[in-house]
């Protein structure tokens, strides 16, 4: 079975273009969920995360408090690095065991890979194809303020955090430029599918 990466910074569309390709018939596997799931008292992560940060990362539930995690390791690259470190090889492999799962079911006619960090975490590396979602800043500001109810600096910050399309682009080999209206969109994948062999009828 084909398998689709698809990263774009926040904004760009990228939960949009998955979410039209599962409607297409693909299997879609969405890397942040999982992530979080990780970091339940129950999942994979827990145990090593409160070893690397401390349990003053945890809530009165103990429960991985993200926004806490997520102070401690935004501005300090080398604690993010960590946490990455102990939280990507797990993504990963959970995200191999779930199409392997779906290839074997016979019903999808390919699997996506929706992750923000496809590219810095290697998983485009298990991808035949690497695609890019993309878009104009000031669109992509505005979907952010309208979608999380946040001020227009508050979004500036969120997309200044991030590498942006210049480091994605040399490892894209689609790049789909989201500007437009949902059915444009569309279009662009569905042509964009073509262009890598997958045949939806």
């Amino acid at each position: 079975m084909i398998t689709i990466g698809i990263t774009g910074i926040s904004g760009s569309g990228k939960t949009a273009a998955s979410a039209m390709l599962a409607e297409m018939g693909g299997f879609v596997v969405e890397a942040d969920p999982l992530a979080h799931a990780l970091m339940k008292k129950n999942g994979a992560a827990y145990d090593e995360i409160i070893k690397a940060f401390g349990t003053e990362i945890l809530d009165e539930e103990k429960e991985i408090h993200r926004p806490a995690l997520g102070a401690l390791v935004f501005d300090d690259g080398d604690k993010l690095r960590q946490l990455e470190g102990i939280i990507h090889p797990k993504v990963i492999e959970e995200t191999a065991e779930l199409i392997s799962g779906a290839t074997k079911t016979g019903k999808y006619k390919f699997a996506v890979i929706d992750a923000p960090l496809l590219i810095e975490a290697g998983m485009h590396r298990n991808c035949n194809s690497t695609w890019l979602i993309t878009a104009n800043h000031e669109i992509r500001l505005a979907r952010i303020i309208t979608r999380d109810n946040i001020s227009k600096e508050a979004a500036e910050k969120r997309l200044a955090s991030r590498k942006g399309d210049e480091a994605l682009i040399p490892h894209a080999d689609v790049i789909i430029e989201n500007n437009g209206s949902l059915p444009e969109l569309e279009r662009n994948i569905t042509q964009a599918l073509k262009t890598i062999n997958v045949i939806l009828h």
